[in-house]
Formats: structure tokens, C-alpha cells, sequence
């Protein structure tokens, strides 16, 4: 978002592509393009003598202005569609009435009102706006017919204006109906697709739990301490698989999972089956599934390989950390333990599952140190949605 969109036309205070963002910059762009207009017409009916319709343009410039002041600090964005429409109705029953410099500019208030009262205000508050609007012009050319008092134009020329106004709102109110038809429709749509997904992502932590019991009950059945630690370590990565899908599932989330929260969990799922002490310092960030899942992953490979190797007695320490640093984030896995020797230890399984899954990561670079215990860290930016 630009400047003029964040701060001129104050984008900046609405969700980003949501409708009221839509409408909020188009609220600001017509305050201000209409004042500066009405300002420009202002100084022509000055030097041509009009007072009166210079006075009712100047008042109008100060109304805009002041509805741009307050919103929407002050003013939220309907009440302020209510005042702009309500300036703009009385600019146009005004230049139906007084004498202008250019009096063809009502007709082009005249098309443009209907617009901005159904894409402010909606259907059922448009049609009510558009009534009484109607009742108003129509009382224009009947009290010119019973009078006989002249104003811009003829009795005849002000009902076909009024009729012209009628069957263009009539016309915009069948245009905003189907678009709001359709808006309903896809809303559903979009609410049964967010059930559908929840029962997905049910679903599938249910199974991962049920595969993940049967390697529990068959890894009681193995001896060997090196087959039983490999069900071991497999049975670790799909717990941190399925708590991506507990997350969404929890969190009524089903593209974006809360880091925090996920990489807590695996932590604290690691932490049941150790001495070893387990520090986490994790900002509340929100990633994308596929990302959240590969960060998972080597998460609880890292933490696992510092627990199974990096320590001889009975006590050590694994610190982590996951930061934002302006587009870049940064995991850091760290123990205290003996370390190893990179060069020598490279090729390892571990070591290869974390590489391998952080090059998936979106211009990702890895460090891998072993003195003083083992350091990893991983930088990558978020992955761009097409």
C-alpha cells in the first residue's frame, strides 16, 4: 500500500482487501475530488455573479471537508455516507432550483447520485434513499406546474430529469441486487468450505493418532534398542505433523497456522520425555500451513537429535528461539552440550532430514555449528501468495 492509499485516502485503518477498505477510499477519493469540483465551480460563479449557488457550493466544500476530518476517527464509514449523500441531494435539488454558471451540471450530479447511494448505502437502505430522493425531485417541477414560478429549466424538461433519475436508480438497484444475490451465495459457499476443511483436518489428526498408536504398541514389542528409538523418532515426527492440523482445527484456521502455539506444543510434547530443560523464546507469529509444517519438522528433529546426543550426564539445557526480523525470520536450536564435529557428522540422518526440509523454506540459508554445543539456525522469508 502506497502513501496516498495508506494516509490520503486512509487505507491504513481497514482490513486489507475487505469491502469496507473498498468503500472507505472510495468514500475519501469523492470527498476530496468533489471539493476540489465544487471549489472550481465555486470560483467561476464568483466571477460570473451567481451568489447564491456560489454560497450552497462553499457550504457544501465545508461539509466534505469536515466529514473527511472525522472519518473515521470520529465517524464511522456509514454515517459518513449519510452525510455525503445528504450534501450531494441537497447540491442537486439546489441546482434544479437556483440559477448557475453551468446549470448542465446537475444532470451530472443527477447520474452519479444513484451510484454512490446503492454502493454506500446497500439495497434496502438505497431503495429507501432513492424514495424519498424521488418524492423530493418530484415536488420540484409539480410546485413549477401549479405555481407557474420558472426555475432552471421548464416544468417538462424537471419531470423528465425526475424520470431519468427513477429508471437509473431502478437500474442500479437491479445491478447492486445481484451483486449482493451473489455475494449471499458465495458467503455460504465459503462457510461450507470452512466446515468441510475442519472436518478434514479432524479427521486427519484422528488418524495420524491412530497410526501413531500402532507404532507405540508395536515398538513395545521390539527389543533392540536401535529398531525401538527409529519407531521412536518416527512416531515424534508425526506428532508434530498432526499438531498442524489440531492447530487449524482448534483455531477455526484452515490456511495459516500461529508458530507460537505449534512449536509450544512440540516443545512441550518433547519435554515429557526428557531431563533435559527445554527453553523456548517464540514470537507470536502466523505462518502458512505448508511452511508452519516443514518448521515443524525441523524442529523436532533438531530438538530430538540435541536430546539423544549432545549429552553425556544428566542435566542440559536446549535453547529456542524464533524471531521476525523485518521479511526475515529466524529459527535458532542451541544446546549446551559436547558438540561434534561438523565435518565429520554432516551426512548423518538428522542432520540430512534438517537440510533437506529447510531448503524447502522460501530463500532459506542454514548454519550448522559444533563447538560449545550445537548451534542451528535457519533464515528464510515468507513464502509470497500468488
Amino acid at each position: 500500500m502506497n502513501f496516498f492509499e495508506s494516509e490520503v485516502l486512509k487505507g491504513k485503518y481497514f482490513t486489507s482487501k475487505s469491502r469496507d477498505r473498498l468503500r472507505a477510499t472510495m468514500v475519501n477519493l469523492f470527498i476530496l475530488v468533489g471539493a476540489f469540483i465544487m471549489l472550481l465551480y465555486a470560483y467561476e460563479n464568483l466571477t460570473q455573479g451567481y451568489y447564491v449557488m456560489l454560497l450552497i457550493e462553499l457550504i457544501i466544500v465545508l461539509i466534505l471537508m469536515v466529514a473527511y476530518l472525522v472519518f473515521p476517527h470520529y465517524v464511522n464509514i456509514n454515517h459518513t455516507s449519510y452525510i455525503i449523500l445528504g450534501a450531494l441531494t441537497f447540491l442537486l435539488s439546489m441546482s434544479l432550483i437556483v440559477p448557475d454558471q453551468d446549470p448542465e451540471l446537475s444532470l451530472f450530479w443527477l447520474a452519479s447520485l444513484p451510484i454512490f447511494v446503492f454502493f454506500f448505502l446497500g439495497v434496502e437502505k438505497g431503495i429507501r434513499w432513492s424514495t424519498n430522493m424521488f418524492i423530493v425531485l418530484l415536488f420540484i417541477p409539480l410546485f413549477s406546474y401549479v405555481s407557474g414560478v420558472e426555475f432552471v429549466y421548464e416544468w417538462e424538461l424537471l419531470s423528465q430529469i425526475v424520470l431519468g433519475y427513477l429508471v437509473v436508480s431502478y437500474m442500479l438497484y437491479i445491478i447492486e441486487r445481484e451483486r449482493s444475490s451473489y455475494e449471499d451465495r458465495l458467503n455460504v459457499a465459503l462457510e461450507e468450505n470452512k466446515i468441510l476443511f475442519k472436518e478434514v483436518h479432524h479427521r486427519t489428526k484422528n488418524n495420524m493418532q491412530v497410526v501413531m498408536s500402532l507404532l507405540e504398541a508395536q515398538s513395545f514389542k521390539i527389543d533392540d534398542p536401535k529398531y525401538k528409538k527409529m519407531f521412536e523418532a518416527h512416531v515424534d515426527r508425526l506428532k508434530a505433523m498432526s499438531l498442524i492440523h489440531k492447530n487449524l482445527y482448534s483455531n477455526h484456521s484452515y490456511e495459516e497456522v500461529d508458530i507460537h502455539e505449534y512449536l509450544e506444543e512440540i516443545a512441550q510434547n518433547l519435554q515429557i520425555y526428557t531431563e533435559y530443560t527445554i527453553n523456548t523464546d517464540i514470537d507470536p507469529i502466523v505462518l502458512d500451513m505448508k511452511t508452519a509444517m516443514n518448521l515443524g519438522l525441523i524442529f523436532n528433529e533438531a530438538v530430538t537429535n540435541s536430546i539423544e546426543h549432545a549429552f553425556d550426564g544428566d542435566s542440559g539445557k536446549i535453547d529456542i528461539s524464533f524471531k521476525q526480523q523485518g521479511e526475515r525470520y529466524s529459527l535458532i536450536i542451541k544446546d549446551n552440550g559436547k558438540g561434534f564435529d561438523t565435518s565429520k557428522t554432516y551426512k548423518s540422518l538428522g542432520v540430512t532430514l534438517i537440510k533437506d526440509l529447510s531448503a524447502t523454506l522460501t530463500n532459506s540459508t542454514i548454519q550448522i555449528e559444533g563447538k560449545d554445543g550445537v548451534t542451528i539456525k535457519i533464515f528464510f522469508t515468507k513464502e509470497e501468495t500468488q
